[in-house]
């Protein structure tokens, strides 16, 4: 592509809401840019969805992101594969720099840069995100009914989850992937009342199944214990990938995400922001798709 460009409004995130932002803005006769940095987001990997409305099987993560691209490209959305390493006020609207050399002036700015979760890590991890290693209990706890499942997490709130999987399964363990116990006494009560077991330990290995790449069959301790696992939920928190954000003034939380109004507008005029980077709950491509929606609308 050419090295310079003008356009109506540049999106920096190619997955449900950058996507749903870039329809709704095409379809509106706006000229938009989509960046999209190649590094695998939550939407890349092969987990199926099951709770986007209109799929009674589910559908890929993946082939999402594909019918939303052909989507937008279909209305005159034009996309560029570099990640967006600096953003600038201008005169009427803001310069972007991308890492492939691209440049181009834009009235508007939309956010959705999305998470990086802190994954329970182990040699191989990634060939089982998605597919038996799992971050929430929302999109995959229904899955869940009578597997063996274990949480990883030292917090409370990796107890609370480990308590509502009680619901889908009975074979649900928590593992603190810690060398010390971080959970509160309540929390530890509630486990104990539902006879959840709390491992203290921190997990080594992952063994796949017989000829079933990706799906876990146990997972193995340093200290050598090992833990019959069908599928693994990371409980290890993510962190919002706010840095343009930041750059730009926008107001973030004290958790570090995007702070937006019910309109998707930052503390900045015309930055606007969507998806998982905008809050610490409700982290849905259905959610992420509204709210990329609704910013292309503002």
């Amino acid at each position: 592509m050419p090295e310079h460009h003008d356009f109506d409004a540049a999106i920096v995130g190619g997955g449900p809401a950058g996507l749903a932002s870039a329809i709704n803005l095409a379809r509106a006769l706006r000229s938009v840019l989509v960046f999209d940095r190649p590094q695998p987001g939550r939407s890349d990997y092969p987990q199926v969805n099951h709770n986007y409305l209109g799929f009674p099987e589910g559908v890929p993560a993946r082939e999402l992101r594909e019918r939303g691209t052909a989507q937008a490209q279909h209305y005159g959305a034009q996309f560029c594969d570099s990640e967006v390493v600096a953003i600038r006020q201008v005169p009427g609207g803001f310069a972007l720099e991308a890492s492939g050399g691209e440049r181009c002036r834009v009235r508007g700015v939309i956010l959705a840069t999305g998470v990086r979760d802190h994954w329970t890590r182990f040699p191989g991890f990634e060939t089982f995100v998605g597919r038996s290693l799992h971050w929430c209990i929302v999109c995959d706890g229904y899955e869940m009914r009578g597997k063996r499942v274990v949480v990883a997490g030292n917090d409370d709130e990796a107890a609370t989850m480990a308590v509502q999987m009680h619901r889908f399964t009975p074979e649900v363990t928590l593992v603190t992937n810690d060398g010390a116990l971080g959970l509160t006494p309540e929390a530890v009560n509630r486990l104990a009342r539902r006879e959840l077991p709390v491992v203290i330990g921190r997990i080594a290995s992952g063994r796949a199944r017989d000829g079933a790449p990706g799906m876990l069959a146990s997972l193995r301790l340093e200290d050598g214990r090992e833990l019959a696992a069908e599928h693994l939920f990371s409980h290890q928190g993510a962190a919002p990938q706010t840095a343009l954000a930041r750059s730009l003034g926008v107001e973030l939380s004290g958790g570090g995400y995007v702070t937006v109004d019910t309109e998707q507008r930052t503390s900045e005029p015309f930055v606007y922001a969507a998806g998982d980077c905008t809050r610490l709950l409700a982290h849905q491509i259905v959610t992420a798709a509204h709210e990329g929606a609704t910013a292309a609308q503002t």
